[in-house]
């Protein structure tokens, strides 16, 4: 299932991932990150500076429709970024962060 308008709070996305301590990544993330130059607290840069005019879409998981993940094209250094996001129990969590 796909939707036009976020399903978490960018905000609150953003206040929890304000430092590198913050920024709960997959390792996979973090990879895609590194791999495109990105260090972790350029990241966390990156993700202060996303709003509403950077929102792709929502998205459910392939496993489950009542898991979303937001998605965020960002831009850092004149390349444009993917970035998904997902909350769990603990909090919210970064699943990509990648070249478009």
């Amino acid at each position: 299932m796909e939707k036009r308008r976020a399903h978490y709070d960018l905000r609150a996305i953003q206040a929890q991932m304000s430092t590198v301590a913050g920024l709960r990544m997959t390792v996979t993330a973090r990879h895609d990150a590194l791999r495109a130059g990105v260090s972790l607290q350029a990241a966390v840069s990156i993700i202060q500076t996303l709003d509403q005019t950077c929102f792709y879409k929502s998205m459910t998981t392939h496993r489950s429709h009542d898991v979303w993940q937001d998605v965020y094209h960002g831009s850092w250094r004149g390349r444009m970024l993917y970035i998904k996001f997902q909350q769990d129990a603990t909090g919210y969590f970064t699943i990509s962060f990648k070249d478009i």
